[in-house]
């Protein structure tokens, strides 16, 4: 159960790429600006998350740590950031 903010978003549109959309939710989470957010390579490669939710549908599901929180990228491509447990 989360402590703190949990961010949900839906990156359901082509234009953009999962991994800029976890990015933008953690900054938003964490109410700090993207640019100081650590490189999310530090936590997950960008282009092989990105290639898994290229295509759907998937039934794939990815569950890292990024920035101190708990991110969840679920198979419709919805993102929850919350408190890790």
């Amino acid at each position: 159960m989360p402590t703190a903010v949990e961010v949900k978003r839906s990156t359901s549109g082509p234009d953009i790429d999962v991994s800029t959309a976890v990015v933008e939710s953690v900054s938003t989470a964490t109410d700090t600006r993207a640019l100081e957010l650590p490189p999310l390579q530090d936590a997950v490669d960008p282009d092989a998350l990105n290639a898994l939710f290229a295509e759907q549908p998937t039934t794939a599901s990815v569950r890292f740590r990024y920035a101190g929180r708990a991110v969840t990228v679920h198979p419709d491509r919805t993102i929850t950031v919350s408190e890790p447990e």
